[in-house]
């Protein structure tokens, strides 16, 4: 039987070897600038084309669809249905930081800010997520990302299913939040 100390004796063993691949492999790579610049660039560009007017709304929107994201790419890692060959920060998961974090949320929140029709949000967020499937085949190319158990074509219903589930959360909790509000502002009938 397995023991506790020993996974972690393990698991510690694995930090310190990733740290030093981190270091030796990934850290000033041009992968690892394409990293630093995807990190950073979508932010700007959410705080350049944000409508001030929902930047609650549409700022929670995007963290529900970076965290979503986040949580499914840590399983999908460690089930071994793919990997990452570079990280932008050796400690971090998501390894993919860069898109679960960033392009993915901040992409749809932006959807998500101009389509206010579910049909058009619908079809523009399957096009996107396409657009975010065909990425795989790409970082594959750019040796980022390695395939093990993972067909491109699993990715796009995933990447919908997170966008649709959380406009409709979203515009569920703006429903309610507009119900309270003008239950409130209406006077006492005493």
């Amino acid at each position: 039987m397995t023991s506790f100390d020993l996974v972690e004796s393990v698991r510690r063993a694995l930090s310190e070897m990733t740290r030093a691949y981190w270091l030796e492999h990934d850290l000033g790579t041009w992968q690892w600038w394409l990293f630093v610049t995807l990190a950073i660039v979508p932010w700007l560009v959410f705080v350049r084309f944000v409508d001030r007017a929902r930047i609650t709304e549409v700022l929670l929107y995007a963290l529900v669809v970076a965290m979503v994201s986040s949580v499914l790419d840590i399983i999908g890692s460690d089930l071994m249905l793919w990997g990452y060959k570079v990280r932008l920060l050796w400690f971090v998961y998501p390894t993919l930081l860069c898109t679960d974090m960033t392009i993915i949320p901040v992409t749809f929140a932006l959807i998500y800010q101009t389509c206010r029709r579910w049909r058009t949000f619908s079809l523009v967020s399957l096009v996107f997520s396409v657009l975010c499937a065909l990425m795989e085949p790409v970082f594959r190319w750019f040796d980022i990302y390695v395939s093990y158990r993972w067909r491109l074509l699993y990715s796009i219903p995933i990447y919908v299913a997170i966008s649709l589930a959380a406009k409709f959360m979203l515009d569920a909790l703006t429903q309610l939040e507009r119900r309270h509000r003008r239950g409130r502002s209406q006077p006492d009938p005493q």
